[in-house]
C-alpha cells in the first residue's frame, strides 16, 4: 500500500507538471501555426489571399497580325469589395508570326459591391517585354479595360470569363525600327479565368 500510495502522488504530481507545462506550449503552438492563409478558417476559403490563372486570345483590330495565345497567373488581395487587387504576369504568343509578349501588370477587379453580382470590371496597366520578328527584346506601355462575367462561384473557387479592350503602346524608336505606322495596337481580348 505504501508503494501504491507513493506511485499515485508521483503520477498526480506529473499529471499536473504536464497540464502546466501544456498551457504555456499551447499559446506558442498556436501563434507558429498562423499564417497568411489563415488556415484557422480552412486555408484559402477565409483569407485574404488570392490567386489565380487565365487563358485567353486577343484579336488585333488594328490589322497588323498581332493577335495572341495568352496564358497569365495573378496572384493579390481579396475581401468582399474586391475579388482581386495584385499583380499578374503572362505569356502572349502572336498567332501568325510566332511574336511573344510578355506583359507584367498591377490588376484590380470589383463589381463596386460588397454583395455577390453577375459583372465585375477589370482593369491591368503595365509593361510589356516584347520580342518581334526573332529581334532583340524591347518594351513598352501595355493596358486593358474590360467586363467580367461570374460563371461559378464557390467558397474555394470562383470562375469567370472577361471580355477586354487592350492595347499595347510602340514609341517611336521600336515604330521605326518595326515600319509600325500607328504608336498603339488595339485588340479585343477573351479570356477564361479561374481564382482560388
Amino acid at each position: 500500500m505504501p508503494i501504491a500510495g507513493s506511485l499515485g502522488k508521483r503520477l498526480a504530481s506529473m499529471g499536473i507538471a504536464l497540464s502546466v507545462s501544456l498551457s504555456f506550449i499551447s499559446p506558442l503552438m498556436a501563434q507558429e501555426r498562423e499564417s497568411i492563409f489563415d488556415e484557422g478558417k480552412k486555408g484559402l476559403v477565409g483569407s485574404h489571399f488570392t490567386w489565380g490563372g487565365e487563358l485567353g486570345t486577343s484579336i488585333d483590330v488594328s490589322g497588323y497580325d498581332m493577335s495572341t495565345f495568352n496564358i497569365d497567373a495573378l496572384f493579390g488581395y481579396k475581401n468582399s469589395y474586391f475579388r482581386i487587387v495584385g499583380l499578374g504576369a503572362g505569356i502572349h504568343r502572336a498567332l501568325g508570326t510566332g511574336d511573344n509578349f510578355i506583359p507584367v501588370y498591377a490588376v484590380m477587379r470589383t463589381s463596386f459591391s460588397h454583395s455577390p453580382k453577375l459583372f465585375f470590371m477589370s482593369l491591368k496597366t503595365g509593361y510589356s517585354f516584347n520580342t518581334i520578328h526573332n529581334s532583340s527584346t524591347f518594351g513598352d506601355v501595355n493596358a486593358a479595360l474590360g467586363a467580367g462575367i461570374n460563371l461559378a462561384i464557390s467558397k474555394r473557387f470562383k470562375s469567370h470569363i472577361i471580355l477586354a479592350y487592350e492595347f499595347r503602346h510602340f514609341n517611336k524608336k521600336h515604330r521605326e525600327k518595326y515600319s509600325l505606322e500607328v504608336e498603339n495596337i488595339s485588340l479585343a481580348t477573351l479570356s477564361f479565368g479561374v481564382n482560388f
